[in-house]
């Protein structure tokens, strides 16, 4: 049986006690790492598509 899903935190959560969040934190260490990976052209030619 799943439980309904809520917007509101549980009641024993403080907003006080997460402290403050700080938006965008991380963005310069994700934007400088890279998941890009080169085939050499042999390989390539079996996948076509991105």
């Amino acid at each position: 049986m799943k439980k309904a899903k809520s917007d509101e935190p549980r009641p024993e959560y403080r907003r006080e006690d997460l402290g403050s969040g700080v938006r965008g934190k991380f963005v310069k260490v994700y934007g400088a790492g890279t998941n890009l990976v080169l085939l050499s052209p042999d390989i390539a030619k079996v996948f076509p598509t991105d």
